[in-house]
């Protein structure tokens, strides 16, 4: 388990298959790896802001075996320790409004998020370190194609990152690095534009409620469509459509 702290933590009693261990404060965008094959136990003096991600060895396992590469031997979980990683905390502090707002949270997002959370565990924290080889080569022109079909017939991005994988016949990290080498973006990110495209085309060509263009492109609902929309342009739906109009 990663257990990332969002607020200072200060020293607190805990137990590891009741041993007590001595232990540090933790600060903001530190974390602790547990093993959840053991026993932990503590009781803080302040409340606790954190997140949780649970990931099976099993999970990791197949990481490695993705690659070819030496068997997984586990990750490096010092009792007590805690560790300071940039790339840990920006993933998790992505992860940390999907609590808050389920309903606009995609599986082809969380999918994306874990997938890379999973390679960076592998590779910066296992025991022995996954080594990943460089993909130099894109998908196939029948296989971005067939992604890219898939995607746009899926806009809201309920969609597993394995199911696209399997439809190219390629494991998941080879699949989401080869789709980046070909498009330059993730597949979440490729679908979003053209969400944004269709809901362009939309404001341009009808005079549907923004409630129901935000549901016709994918969006939870209009507020969901302004928030994404106001990202990629500065101005909200509606202003940008009464632009077009003069």
């Amino acid at each position: 388990m990663v257990c990332y702290q969002r607020k200072y933590l200060p020293v607190r009693q805990e137990w590891v298959d009741g041993r007590k261990l001595d232990n540090a404060p933790i600060h903001p965008g530190q974390f602790m790896l547990l093993d959840l094959r053991r026993n932990y136990r503590a009781i803080s003096p302040l409340s606790v802001d954190c997140l949780s991600v649970f990931t099976s060895e099993s999970a990791l396992l197949e990481l490695h075996q993705e690659h070819h590469r030496s068997a997984f031997a586990g990750l490096r979980v010092a009792l007590g320790a805690t560790y300071a990683d940039p790339i840990i905390a920006h993933l998790m502090e992505c992860l940390g409004p999907a609590f808050d707002t389920r309903r606009t949270v995609s599986r082809l997002f969380l999918d994306q998020v874990m997938l890379t959370l999973l390679i960076h565990l592998g590779s910066a924290h296992a025991e022995r370190p996954l080594q990943l080889r460089a993909v130099t080569g894109s998908l196939a022109p029948w296989q971005e194609r067939r992604v890219k079909e898939i995607l746009l017939a899926n806009l809201s991005g309920e969609i597993s990152i394995e199911q696209l994988a399997s439809e190219c016949g390629l494991s998941r990290a080879h699949f989401a690095r080869s789709f980046k080498a070909s498009t330059g973006r993730s597949p979440m990110k490729w679908l979003l534009e053209q969400r944004i495209e269709k809901a362009r085309g939309l404001l341009v060509r009808t005079s549907l409620p923004l409630a129901e263009i935000a549901y016709n492109c994918g969006f939870v609902d209009h507020s969901h469509l302004s928030k994404v929309f106001f990202r990629y342009h500065q101005v909200m739906p509606g202003e940008w459509r009464r632009r077009q109009k003069f």
